[in-house]
């Protein structure tokens, strides 16, 4: 059993986040360059984190040889319901 905070709820466009360098760790639209930032599209899924985890910038993956984001870890849920930004949600991991 495992556990996401959705930061973009599907059917929406703003690339928000959980602001880990701010205090109590907001969920805010990102932003780069000066410009909030969005999908070219709506998402069709919502996507979130596992809370309390992190990919370590230092290390790089044995198989793609990419390094960590420095972000806790990653989560698209593939349901039908639309969750709200912060809501947490149970998931099952595929794969």
């Amino acid at each position: 059993e495992k556990w996401m905070v959705t930061e973009i709820p599907r059917l929406t466009k703003a690339k928000m986040e959980i602001a880990t360098k701010e205090e109590h760790n907001p969920i805010a639209q990102d932003v780069k360059d000066g410009k909030l930032r969005d999908y070219h599209g709506p998402i069709y899924w919502n996507y979130g984190c596992f809370p309390q985890t992190w990919e370590d910038p230092s290390v790089e993956h044995p198989e793609l040889g990419v390094l960590g984001d420095n972000d806790p870890l990653d989560v698209v849920e593939i349901g039908r319901i639309t969750h709200q930004p912060g809501d947490i949600r149970r998931v099952k991991v595929l794969g």
